[in-house]
């Protein structure tokens, strides 16, 4: 899947109908155009039996990945297979395993040279100036004060596309690089060079092998949420929230096809679960997860799903990991018939996207969001399960013209695999913000829960306005961090 990407040279504003296919994502339940023959079997105990790959194997089905930890198993078969599977006495659901579609995001490339505004970190930091989000959170107070602590480092494991850790604002942050994928080319780094052929092998196992693209194919959303997260001072040409953070690239997305014309890039249930299992057990006390699938609630083909997510999500919790997740991209009430998995789950914090309707001019050339001009995205979903609210960007309303400064600028990598910045827009890039908070408040509060670090995020969270849309308020690094 290749971006869907325009080049603006900048200042110049994007004056293009951008605002209403922003940040889209399907509306439709998580198993509309799944590949078919995929299973999650929850079994009743919270870890695996020692026999269970027998068990999988003696009812006609193929293990895809087995997670000791949470007593569950991704499998391929046929139908007679998930029936007879669902018999077995130590069995508690089987359903269809669930894929991921890659956030369609919009995305913008930043491609012309900036002058360096007045109070940019260091004069690098070039594009700091559109970063109007970044200075909204408060972290620029939290800056002043590094380090917080001189005893741990604020860490995050970013599970997505991968990671690019050879840009300019990366290099050195990436601590980990590892693909959980199934065609696991690359470690943790954004490059795909094969796929999963769902049209030649319906019921892809590993065991089908990965076939080789005629191309070389490159994903930048996980570079630009790394980057919002730890983008070093004077490194490239923008800064993330937390400078000192240091990141886990989880590439958890596989290049597939299921017509063999159109590439997608997709992630099934059980490669985010392991990864979710190996960077808690690497240490990382943030999980950040700018993905999400719809459910339909009171429908037993989601059964399986759910709790395979809430086992995965509650072991995290257990073992010091708090999961930040976006609240999707449909500007739907998630208070209804469907879902939104994971930020829907109790131990996940639920991250909602706001956008500003006036930006101010507060040094030259430096964008600030104008007091009192925060709205909810006209993308984000929202609802009770909604935790906090932070950036995402988006088209102001009109008569404004829509232009890349009320996006969120960051970084990314290109179609040919070089160093580049993006504006974007979506939950996605909300997420990021929130999660950098948290691994400040972990590295200052070591022997805190998650749940300690969730009620302090609420806590001392800025109200802007409704708790449906915005949960407990907008995230305060500065509040956070005292």
């Amino acid at each position: 899947m290749k971006p869907r990407v325009g080049v603006v040279t900048l200042p110049v504003a994007l004056a293009v109908a951008l605002c209403s296919t922003a940040a889209t994502a399907a509306t439709k339940p998580a198993t509309a155009n799944q590949p078919k023959g995929r299973f999650l079997v929850v079994f009743k105990a919270d870890t695996l039996p020692s026999d269970a790959t027998q068990r999988v194997v003696k009812c006609g089905g193929t293990v895809a990945r087995a997670l000791q930890q949470i007593g569950v198993v991704s499998a391929t078969g046929n139908a007679a297979f998930a029936k007879t599977i669902a018999k077995d006495a130590k069995v508690l659901s089987v359903g269809p395993e669930q894929m991921f579609a890659a956030p369609d995001v919009q995305a913008i490339e930043v491609t012309a040279d900036a002058a360096v505004p007045e109070g940019s970190p260091l004069p690098a930091d070039s594009l700091y100036y559109y970063q109007w989000d970044i200075r909204r959170v408060g972290a620029p107070a939290v800056w002043a004060r590094l380090p917080l602590t001189s005893t741990a480092t604020p860490r995050v494991a970013v599970l997505d596309v991968g990671v690019m850790d050879t840009h300019p604002d990366l290099v050195g942050q990436v601590d980990t690089s590892v693909a959980t994928s199934y065609c696991a080319t690359g470690a943790g780094y954004p490059v795909y060079t094969t796929y999963i052929d769902l049209l030649t092998y319906p019921n892809w196992t590993p065991s089908d092998g990965c076939t080789a693209l005629p191309f070389t194919d490159y994903e930048w959303h996980g570079t630009h949420v790394a980057g919002t997260i730890a983008a070093k001072f004077g490194g490239g040409r923008v800064v993330g929230v937390a400078p000192d953070a240091k990141i886990g690239a989880y590439k958890v997305f596989d290049a597939y096809t299921v017509d063999g014309i159109h590439l997608k890039v997709g992630a099934f249930d059980g490669p985010i679960f392991d990864a979710i299992i190996q960077a808690t057990t690497a240490g990382y006390r943030v999980i950040s997860m700018s993905l999400g699938s719809y459910g339909v609630r009171n429908d037993k083909d989601y059964n399986a799903s759910w709790l395979a997510w809430d086992r995965v999500a509650k072991w995290a919790n257990r073992n010091g990991a708090l999961i930040v997740a976006s609240a999707g991209n449909t500007s739907v009430s998630l208070n209804g018939t469907l879902f939104h998995i994971p930020s829907d789950l109790p131990t996940v914090v639920s991250t909602s996207a706001t956008a500003t309707s006036q930006l101010q001019v507060d040094a030259p050339g430096v964008y600030d969001a104008a007091p009192g001009s925060d709205y909810l995205a006209s993308y984000s979903s929202y609802g009770a399960a909604v935790d906090i609210a932070a950036p995402g960007g988006d088209c102001p309303p009109p008569p404004l013209a829509c232009a890349i400064q009320y996006y969120i600028v960051n970084d990314g990598i290109n179609a040919a695999g070089g160093a580049t910045y993006y504006g974007a827009a979506g939950t996605s890039m909300a997420t990021p913000h929130v999660s950098a908070v948290a691994a400040w408040v972990f590295a200052m509060h070591p022997d805190w829960t998650p749940g300690d670090v969730r009620s302090w995020l609420n806590t001392t969270a800025e109200v802007i306005g409704s708790r449906q849309q915005f949960g407990h308020g907008l995230v305060n690094a500065d509040a956070a961090t005292q």
